[in-house]
């Protein structure tokens, strides 16, 4: 934003200069095609890589819940308000229903990229922390597919709609969308292991390095081509990939390509808030900022998460419970990371061995879900794709705000939040898997045809490697070391270190 007041002020300083003129405000622009075609792939590609597909799954249904119906409630809730409130206060403009429903499902799209930053530093609670990051990642395509069904509306100018055939037809969009999405992810994982099987460049892993990593942008792109969702498509492949495809390829193109999808993850999301904070002044003085709007508009969003989140929970603890009384279960002491303090000074061990239930949310858990519900980039691009309207611009500042607002405040606030809700910090992943019943990802045959026929199709030398209890394959640490010597190592990996060399040798935190 400084930079952003920078240029502005230059730009003003050399209006007789055309050509300067037009670069000074060309940077102060967003263009939300290459936010969606060139930074967002990467940044969601690198989610689903390493996400513990184990724990994500095992939530996949209140996930799916929060995204899909949650979403969908939260963005006629917003219209609803702002639709009554117009009358009401005077915004100084009169948006239709329309405008705002659509302006509802663009702000329903949630990025809670700091607040998972904080997350991972503190290693919240897993059962949090995927519910967050799962929620945010599909609730952007469904928030993309409802904005785009309502600016069709929007543009197609009709004073009588059919409602009922509309709303069918999003319906459809949306399922076969999703689904065929989710589909063809997972098939390009496959595509690329079979290839990497079959077609062995170990030797020659620079150029093994340079065919893995376009798995970044060409599931995306031909998602797009096929009018399906590129954010799930490339989501599952990530997840997918981590799963099939990295173990056909060598221990150093799989190290370097961990350290490229990281860096271009980090470095697009660095652009992507380089470029809303320039933006700020690109639309500062021309009547777009209205404050009662936006202040309506925020208040809006806070009372729409809540109608999503906290009703959601109601009913899938309801029926998830099966009538349970005891409360929610917690993470005990047990799942705390060896030498975490907490407050009162105590240092919390492992010496339990019990099982947890997750299949219920606690209610400190869904007051962190609704804290959560940061708004970004997402609702910035598709702001930016409202339809040619005349309150076109009102809505693209008031979005910015909110992202701005929600970014500074909640996201600021995200550790003293989780204070406030004693919610568990210092959890190691690993140690709470152990601690969690068992629950199969799949059903049945399902699960034994993935779990075995598939792997073997598709993993070179499937019937030689070690497993372990849960049939993941076992890494070679050792040879994992050899190539990663620069980066951190996890807290599991570090401890095997030291039970293979036999004595306390230092490789890093």
């Amino acid at each position: 934003m400084l930079a952003g007041l920078i240029i502005d002020s230059v730009a003003g300083d050399v209006q007789a200069d055309g050509v300067a003129d037009d670069v000074a405000r060309s940077m102060l622009s967003f263009s939300p095609s290459i936010f969606f075609v060139v930074l967002l792939p990467p940044i969601i590609f690198n989610s689903g890589y390493h996400l513990r597909r184990d724990l994500f799954f095992r939530n996949i249904v209140p996930i799916c819940m929060y995204a899909c119906i949650g979403t969908a409630v939260c963005t006629m809730v917003v219209a609803s308000i702002l639709y009554v409130c117009v009358p009401l206060f005077g915004f100084g403009f009169r948006p239709t229903f329309l405008e705002l429903a659509a302006f509802g499902a663009l702000i329903s799209a949630t990025d809670p990229v700091s607040t998972l930053a904080v997350f991972q530093s503190k290693k919240v609670d897993p059962h949090l922390f995927y519910l967050v990051f799962g929620e945010s990642v599909i609730n952007d395509a469904v928030g993309l597919v409802l904005f785009e069904c309502l600016a069709h509306l929007i543009e197609k100018q009709q004073n009588q709609l059919n409602v009922g055939q509309e709303f069918a037809q999003f319906l459809y969009d949306f399922s076969t969308g999703f689904l065929g999405s989710l589909v063809l992810g997972t098939l390009f994982a496959i595509t690329y292991a079979l290839l990497m099987k079959h077609v062995d460049m170990r030797k020659t892993p620079f150029l093994e390095l340079c065919v893995y990593i376009t798995m970044m942008y060409f599931p995306f792109v031909a998602a797009e081509i096929l009018r399906l969702s590129g954010i799930v498509t490339v989501l599952f492949t990530g997840i997918a990939s981590k799963r099939y495809v990295e173990p056909n390829v060598c221990a150093e193109t799989a190290v370097n390509a961990d350290i490229v999808f990281r860096l271009v993850a980090h470095l697009t999301e660095t652009i992507i808030f380089l470029d809303l904070g320039l933006s700020v002044f690109g639309l500062v003085g021309d009547g777009a900022f209205r404050i009662v709007f936006i202040a309506f508009a925020l208040l809006a969003c806070l009372v729409g998460r809540a109608v999503n989140i906290y009703p959601i929970t109601y009913l899938f603890n309801m029926v998830a419970g099966r009538g349970k009384t005891i409360p929610p279960p917690t993470i005990g002491n047990e799942y705390v990371a060896e030498g975490t303090s907490r407050e009162d000074g105590v240092i919390l061990t492992s010496p339990g061995e019990s099982m947890t239930d997750d299949s219920v949310i606690p209610w400190k858990t869904a007051h962190m879900l609704w804290f959560s519900g940061l708004r970004g980039a997402v609702s910035y691009g598709l702001a930016r794709m409202f339809p040619q309207t005349e309150n076109q611009s009102i809505f693209i500042a008031t979005t910015m705000f909110i992202v701005l607002t929600t970014t500074f405040v909640l996201g600021g606030a995200t550790e003293s939040a989780l204070q406030f809700l004693n919610i568990d910090t210092g959890v190691d992943e690993v140690k709470y898997l152990k601690h969690l019943k068992k629950k199969k990802l799949f059903f049945g045959w399902l699960s034994h045809f993935e779990d075995q026929t598939l792997r073997s199709w598709v993993l070179r030398d499937f019937d030689k490697r070690k497993l372990d209890d849960d049939g993941e394959i076992v890494e070679d640490i050792e040879e994992k070391l050899f190539y990663q010597e620069h980066i951190e190592l996890t807290e599991t990996e570090h401890a095997q270190v030291r039970e293979k060399k036999g004595g306390l040798y230092d490789y890093g935190q």
